[in-house]
C-alpha cells in the first residue's frame, strides 16, 4: 500500500523545521497547499514553522487561513494569538485567547495556551482563573503550573508564584530551561529569589511615625494636664521629653533602609508622614519655650496627620 504523499511532505516539512531549515520546510510545503490550498492541516503547520522563523506576518496569515479552514481546532488560533503577540496586537491576541478559553473550558490544551497567551497579551484575573483550570485538569503537566507561576509572578502572589515554580520543577526538573517549550517558552522558571525580610522604604517610615506618635501623644498630654496645675513645670518637662523624642526620631532615621532625604522624596505620602513625625516633637518644645497650649495641640494634630498619611497607603 502506498504511503500518503501529504503526510510525507508534512512529516519532512516538520524535521526540516526541527532542524532549523526553516525555508526548506516552506518549500516542503508548497506542492501541497498549490494543489489543497484550504488544507487545514498544512496552514497550521506553516503557520508554526513561520512563526518559529521569526516570522510572524506571514504566520499571522497562515494561521487565520487555518482557522478558517478548520474553525475547531485549537493549535491555530494558538498560532494566530502567538503571532499578534510578536506583532505587538496585543487586544486582538487577547480576543483570540478569550475564544480559545471559551471554547474548551475542559480541554487542557486549551486552558494551557489560552491562560499564556491570555497572561501575555493582557495579564489579570481572567489569565489567572484559567491557568488554575489548567493545573486542575492536568495537575500532572509542568508546564500548566509554569504557566501559573508566570501570570502569578506578573501579578505580584508571590507565593502563588513560588509554589506553581517548584512543583513545575518537581514534576519536570529539565523545564527550567527554556529549550523544548516552544510557545510557552518565555515562562521559563527564573531561578529562586531570596527573599528580603528587610523592610520597604514606605514600611520603615511608617513604623517611625507609629513609634513617634506612641512617644509624642503622652507627652503632649503630660504637658496639658501639667500645665494646669504647674505651668513652670509642664514647660520644663516638655522641653526635656520633646528633645528625647527627637532624639529618638534621629536615631531611627539613620536606621532607615537608604538615606533619609531619600525617602522622604520617595512618595506624597512619606514625605507627609516623615514631616508629621518630626513635627510632633518639636511643636512640644516650642510649648516648653513660650507656653502656648496650641502648640501642644499642634502636637497632637501633626501625630494625627502622620498617622492618616501612613494609613492612606495602606491597601484593604
Amino acid at each position: 500500500m502506498d504511503a500518503d504523499p501529504t503526510e510525507g511532505h508534512l512529516r519532512r516539512a516538520e524535521l526540516l523545521a526541527d532542524l532549523g531549515h526553516f525555508d526548506e520546510a516552506v518549500a516542503e510545503l508548497d506542492p501541497q497547499l498549490t494543489a489543497e490550498p484550504d488544507d487545514g492541516v498544512a496552514l497550521a503547520l506553516l503557520a508554526a514553522i513561520q512563526l518559529a522563523a521569526g516570522r510572524p506576518e506571514p504566520a499571522l496569515a497562515a494561521a487565520q487561513r487555518a482557522v478558517a479552514a478548520t474553525p475547531g481546532a485549537a493549535a491555530p488560533q494558538v498560532t494566530e494569538a502567538e503571532a499578534l503577540i510578536q506583532l505587538r496586537r496585543f487586544k486582538e491576541a487577547a480576543a483570540v485567547a478569550e475564544r480559545i478559553l471559551d471554547a474548551g473550558p475542559e480541554d487542557p490544551f486549551a486552558q494551557l495556551h489560552g491562560a499564556a497567551i491570555l497572561g501575555e497579551a493582557r495579564n489579570g484575573q481572567r489569565a489567572l482563573d484559567a491557568a488554575w483550570q489548567a493545573v486542575a485538569l492536568a495537575p500532572q503537566d509542568a508546564k500548566a503550573h509554569l504557566v501559573l507561576s508566570g501570570i502569578a509572578g506578573r501579578l505580584e502572589l508571590k507565593e502563588i508564584a513560588e509554589r506553581a515554580r517548584d512543583e513545575a520543577l518537581r514534576l519536570d526538573p529539565a523545564i527550567a530551561s527554556a529549550e523544548g517549550q516552544g510557545q510557552l517558552g518565555r515562562y521559563a522558571v527564573p531561578p529562586p529569589q531570596a527573599r528580603d525580610l528587610r523592610p520597604t522604604p514606605a514600611t520603615a517610615i511608617g513604623w517611625l511615625a507609629l513609634y513617634a506618635g506612641a512617644f509624642t501623644v503622652p507627652v503632649a498630654m503630660l504637658a496639658a494636664v501639667l500645665h494646669q496645675v504647674h505651668p513652670g513645670t509642664s514647660r520644663v518637662v516638655a522641653v526635656l521629653l520633646g528633645l528625647v523624642g527627637l532624639g529618638l526620631v534621629a536615631l531611627f532615621a539613620t536606621r532607615l533602609p537608604g538615606s533619609p532625604r531619600e525617602m522622604l522624596r520617595g512618595d506624597r505620602a512619606s514625605t507627609v508622614a516623615g514631616c508629621a513625625t518630626v513635627a510632633g516633637p518639636l511643636s512640644v518644645i516650642v510649648y516648653g519655650a513660650i507656653g502656648s497650649p496650641w502648640a501642644v495641640a499642634a502636637a497632637l494634630a501633626a501625630t494625627a496627620v502622620a498617622a492618616i498619611a501612613v494609613v492612606s497607603r495602606m491597601k484593604f
